[in-house]
């Protein structure tokens, strides 16, 4: 018999990556994590070894002219850097530069299948930043590699907030499927067992109703029913099970009566 392969994602997304994590401290807000992009590609070119360089997508370079311009906060003046004016080169850069920011495009060939991500160059407040330097946007190019490779399953948990591999999160989010569907077959079993229950005492009822009365069962039916209706007026919207109730309680209370009415009648004759 033979064994099926498990996909690249099946494989990367059960390694534990919590050992290799590295922390972007930011001033506000949540704190970004990536696993460690030389660690992330010594891994994958083990496993994978046909697996080439990755590529960055080229754009066409554009030069940004800026000044910083001044702003004031609550805790004093500021500056931010604007754009005044830009010009084409002509050249093709692995980066997309815009008057709102620069950005990177990642993508990783593993075992046949493409993956790939992309991450804008960001300061630590989580802003974007206009007109980067080369330093900052190679850190970028680095971790929007790792970003892509999370694409193929390696730390994808990191992304989802999620301590365990996704491997493990995938296997217990599947045993709380099974369990749900587990409970949702019991309680249809039992609601089925309780609706047969009710029809049996219904029944019952109805043909002691037509031994005691003398009445047919569409006549008593009918008039049970009708009493019930009265009772409740959405009573046709209910469930099996609360119709049923409903409807034996008013046969066992008729059948009460009937038999308290009988008896008081023998009572008086003699």
């Amino acid at each position: 018999m033979t064994e099926t392969k498990e996909s690249v994602f099946e494989t990367l997304s059960k390694i534990d990556v919590s050992n290799h994590v590295d922390v972007i401290k930011m001033k506000s807000g949540f704190n970004p994590k990536y696993v460690s992009w030389s660690w992330a590609w010594n891994y994958v070119k083990s496993h994978y070894p046909d697996t080439p360089t990755p590529e960055f997508e080229k754009f066409p370079e554009m030069v940004l002219k800026t000044r910083l311009q001044e702003y004031n906060t609550k805790y004093g003046k500021r500056y931010k850097k604007v754009v005044d004016s830009w010009e084409m080169t002509g050249r093709a850069v692995p980066y997309l530069t815009t008057t709102t920011g620069t950005m990177v495009t990642c993508t990783v060939h593993i075992d046949g299948n493409d993956y790939t991500e992309s991450l804008y160059v960001m300061d630590n407040s989580n802003n974007a930043v206009i007109d980067p330097d080369q330093s900052q946007i190679n850190k970028t190019q680095k971790r929007c590699l790792v970003k892509a490779l999370a694409m193929a399953g390696l730390g994808l948990n990191l992304y989802a907030g999620e301590d365990l591999p996704m491997g493990d999160i995938s296997e217990q989010d599947k045993k709380k499927q099974e369990a749900l569907e587990k409970a949702k077959r019991a309680k249809e079993k039992a609601d089925q067992e309780k609706n047969e229950k009710l029809n049996q005492e219904y029944r019952e009822l109805i043909d002691k109703s037509v031994e005691v009365t003398g009445k047919d069962v569409v006549t008593i039916e009918e008039g049970i029913k009708k009493l019930a209706k009265s009772k409740r007026p959405n009573f046709d919207s209910l469930s099996n099970a609360v119709r049923k109730s409903m409807l034996i309680e008013i046969l066992q209370q008729t059948l009460e009566k009937y038999e308290t009415t009988e008896q008081q009648g023998l009572e008086e004759v003699n």
